[in-house]
């Protein structure tokens, strides 16, 4: 008799997600034994139940950005470091904006979620990034700008994309995410007091509307 195939929790989480995401809340746990190639009991041996299994599939853990917007901007190269903590959140937004779709189809409250102590992580990424951009301005390792608006811009524009990502693929946000998240960057630093006047990327300068009676 052949001796039963074992997984680990990883393998677990990983196909219950993708069997989760591809079919909806109401896929079987038959369906991840399946794709695990263990038995439908063997499974739930390791789960308990079908919610625990989607919670620990789903929940979105804490995203290491976090904890990199915690600690002092870098003297130099403020701006590049930000790129890159934006660009590591964008793939953290990637994988869990089709996760909380799915606990909030099946009915669960996100205040109930495993870890879900503190300011919701939404909340909770905008005061950290606020706070890191403060401090980089203060520092002079970034233009002088709103630090609430200027999170607010950049993390909204990342999660609408990820959410239309989820909904229409590539054709609904194209391009590579790592230039998105740097041209946002530059226009929102650049483009708000701070910046110097009128000045677009590449050193152009932005015509204002012209006056009336003026020259047109």
């Amino acid at each position: 008799m052949a001796r039963p195939r074992s997984v680990n929790d990883d393998q677990i989480n990983r196909a219950a997600r993708e069997v989760f995401v591809e079919h909806g809340p109401s896929a079987s746990v038959s369906l991840i034994a399946r794709r695990l190639g263990v038995s439908h009991a063997a499974l739930f041996g390791r789960a308990g139940s079908k919610k625990q299994l989607m919670l620990d599939a789903l929940c979105p853990g804490r995203p290491r950005a976090l904890e990199w917007l915690s600690e002092p901007p870098p003297p130099e190269g403020a701006e590049d470091r930000l790129a890159e903590i934006l660009v590591e959140l964008m793939e953290f937004l990637q994988r869990v904006v089709p996760n909380l779709v799915i606990l909030r189809v099946a009915g669960e409250s996100m205040d109930s979620l495993p870890g879900a102590s503190g300011p919701p992580p939404p909340v909770a990424l905008r005061r950290a990034l606020a706070g890191w951009l403060e401090a980089a301005a203060c520092d002079g390792g970034i233009p002088p700008v709103h630090a609430p608006s200027v999170a607010e811009g950049l993390l909204g524009a990342m999660e609408a994309r990820c959410f239309n990502r989820y909904l229409g693929g590539e054709a609904f946000a194209p391009g590579d995410d790592r230039e998105f998240v740097e041209e946002l960057l530059r226009g929102l630093l650049r483009g708000l007091p701070g910046g110097l006047p009128g000045e677009l990327p590449g050193g152009r300068h932005a015509q204002g509307p012209p006056r009336a009676g003026g020259p047109r």
